[in-house]
């Protein structure tokens, strides 16, 4: 019994197995507890080491999400990015599964993260924070508000992947008996109440922003709370969670339903108010949309590559105005070298992660609307029809090259986001608009020399380039920026869908999507629609404007990962199933290359929609249930 219970207890709690950095500052048992919290230096320690489980987002070997939307691909198997773990190719390939979990951050396995590990680290702490003599008050309800905040982070990561989970409140004593070990996993709509009352204890404490920038930047804030916050509250209130009758036999063993099957609306009131909350608080603490400021030597720059800049230093600027949350721990100079075509200039790279040209279809055309509604653009034709690129179109593609109609007449985003053959790459190297870096992808040319190191689409991720990396024939030096792990244009986003969802399209709903539109350079949704859809209507009515939403959503967090799971939280498995297709790579002439290839076929399917909890847990605690088909 005595066994038995030990392995419970391992298994629920996870006491030894996360992080690294904790067990080289504190070793986990009771004496050197005691001592971790005698002064404020050591105390302080273990206050960092309850940030040390946040995800490294920015991290190729970690942040699943990346390929995991299938946004962006690379070849597998055969050639293999560099960095890139084996189980993340297969998560990305349709080879989830029970027995070794991949991305396991339930277990902290397979290259997930310890998420309980985390929580009963801030347990820990939150338990002990009041022995440390050497201390204000002040400051100990901050560090107890951060760690709070964190807590409620850990949750939300959990819910947002597993969905019902086991809430951990207080660490389970060693001296428990086996039932108290043997816990079970508690609704969607208590675990995300659980994070908003974290949210609620710790915000009376919080600075609203960061003084101490030298020292501080990462730590807790107010926004920060109040955006985990909306976050929580839009995941509960979207379909995935809310009204999904897919998930009424999703039940513990008592009978406990963990899921609402039906709808209510007032949730997306609450996630409404929560999001209006955290806007508040982002833009009193002074953070708003970002606009690129050209440095005093970048004078020869346009207003399109101004444009373009605006949109794509937002995720590369570090610690820009939009950032409300950025995890320094994160580093992103790998990322960029996936990312970075092979050129003239730039040669040392990886150049694996190709951005899958069908995602592509989802940005818009010039006149803001989608290429498959607007008036004015040839979408019947949109693969097959060749164009010369005109001379005015010099800030962003080649002049006088040939292309495909599908790269021409596109909003600003499209050349802001994407590499492909005869686009323009604004680097630090070659800043003036006279001397431009132009891209050729054809077979035979500096982007396709190499029979490891090529986009298999033709397209490149660009916005995860900084435009101040620099490099030579025989090296490369990535500008490593903080990864933006919350920003300003997703609340905007998120409270706008929530608007939409609670009262139906408002002329508030409009504001806040028109500020994101805005930064991209297009009119408002409703003026572009009446322009330019075949759809003039479509933002007068719920699901017309719920469709532009997911769309503006999709096109604004495009290759960072979000969409992983947003597609998720809107159930939207057409997304999913989205086929990675790319041009003939091969071919050397653009009457051969522009042929659009199918290169692989998602087969996803609602179970999808969730994670699975690894076997053996069910086996260890009979109490827990599995997601659904798995």
């Amino acid at each position: 019994m005595k066994t038995i219970k030990i392995m419970l207890l391992g298994m629920i709690i996870l006491c030894g197995s996360a992080c690294k950095k904790f067990l080289d500052v504190i070793p986990d048992n009771v004496a050197t507890l005691d001592q971790a919290f005698q002064m404020r230096a050591t105390a302080k320690k273990y206050l960092f080491t309850c940030y040390s489980y946040l995800p490294k987002l920015g991290s190729v070997s970690e942040n699943y999400t990346f390929l995991g939307s299938r946004e962006i691909a690379t070849p597998y198997p055969g050639s293999q990015a560099p960095g890139i773990p084996e189980g993340i190719m297969q998560l990305c390939y349709d080879y989830q599964n029970i027995v070794k979990p991949i991305a396991n951050y339930w277990d902290g396995d397979n290259g997930g993260v310890a998420m309980y590990a985390g929580m009963r680290t801030c347990n820990i702490f939150l338990e002990n924070i009041g022995k440390v003599p050497d201390m204000t008050e002040v400051e100990r309800k901050r560090w107890v508000a951060e760690v709070k905040v964190l807590k409620a982070y850990y949750h939300f990561l959990m819910m947002r992947m597993y969905g019902p989970i086991p809430i951990m409140k207080q660490n389970i004593p060693v001296s428990a008996d086996v039932e108290a070990v043997k816990v079970k996993r508690e609704s969607v709509d208590d675990v995300a109440n659980y994070i908003a009352q974290l949210v609620n204890e710790a915000v009376p404490d919080l600075p609203p922003s960061i003084t101490n920038q030298r020292e501080e930047l990462g730590r807790i804030t107010t926004p920060i709370a109040l955006a985990i916050k909306a976050y929580a509250l839009t995941l509960n209130a979207s379909p995935l969670f809310n009204g999904n009758a897919d998930y009424a036999g999703l039940k513990n063993k008592d009978g406990q339903a963990l899921v609402n099957t039906t709808a209510d609306v007032s949730k997306w009131q609450k996630a409404a108010a929560a999001c209006q909350e955290a806007i508040t608080a982002a833009n009193s603490a002074g953070f708003e949309l970002y606009h690129f400021e050209k440095p005093f030597d970048l004078n020869n720059i346009g207003d399109t590559t101004k444009k373009c800049m605006d949109i794509r230093c937002a995720i590369t600027d570090d610690w820009n105005q939009e950032c409300i949350w950025g995890f320094p721990q994160s580093t992103t100079s790998e990322l960029q070298r996936e990312c970075a075509p092979r050129n003239d200039v730039y040669s040392y790279t990886y150049s694996l992660w190709a951005a899958n040209m069908n995602a592509c279809e989802i940005f818009y055309t010039g006149n803001g609307v989608p290429i498959d509604e607007d008036i004015d653009w040839d979408y019947a034709n949109r693969y097959t029809k060749l164009v010369t690129i005109p001379v005015g179109m010099r800030s962003i593609l080649k002049p006088n090259y040939t292309t495909s109609s599908f790269n021409v007449n596109r909003e600003y985003r499209y050349y802001a986001d994407l590499a492909f053959d005869g686009s323009s790459y604004f680097m630090k190297q070659r800043p003036n608009e006279d001397n431009l870096l132009y891209i050729n992808t054809m077979w035979g040319s500096s982007s396709a020399n190499s029979l490891s190191r090529y986009s298999f689409t033709g397209y490149w991720p660009k916005k995860l380039v900084s435009w101040k990396t620099s490099g030579d024939g025989g090296s490369y030096t990535a500008d490593a920026y903080t990864w933006p792990a919350i920003r300003l244009s997703a609340l905007y986003l998120m409270y706008a869908e929530a608007l939409n969802e609670s009262e139906g399209p408002s002329a508030k709903a409009y504001q806040y999507i028109d500020a994101v539109r805005g930064r991209a350079g297009l009119d408002g949704v409703v003026q572009s629609w009446a322009a330019h859809s075949r759809n003039a209507a479509k933002p007068t009515t719920r699901d017309g404007l719920r469709s532009i939403i997911q769309q503006e959503t999709m096109i604004e967090f495009i290759f960072e990962g979000e969409n992983y799971w947003n597609m998720r939280r809107w159930k939207r498995l057409d997304l999913m199933n989205r086929p990675v297709t790319g041009w003939d790579v091969t071919q050397s002439t653009p009457a051969a290359f522009y042929k659009v290839r199918s290169i692989y076929q998602p087969h996803n399917t609602y179970r999808d929609f969730l994670a699975p909890i690894k076997e053996y847990n069910l086996y260890v605690n009979p109490n827990l249930v599995q997601n659904p088909l798995w």
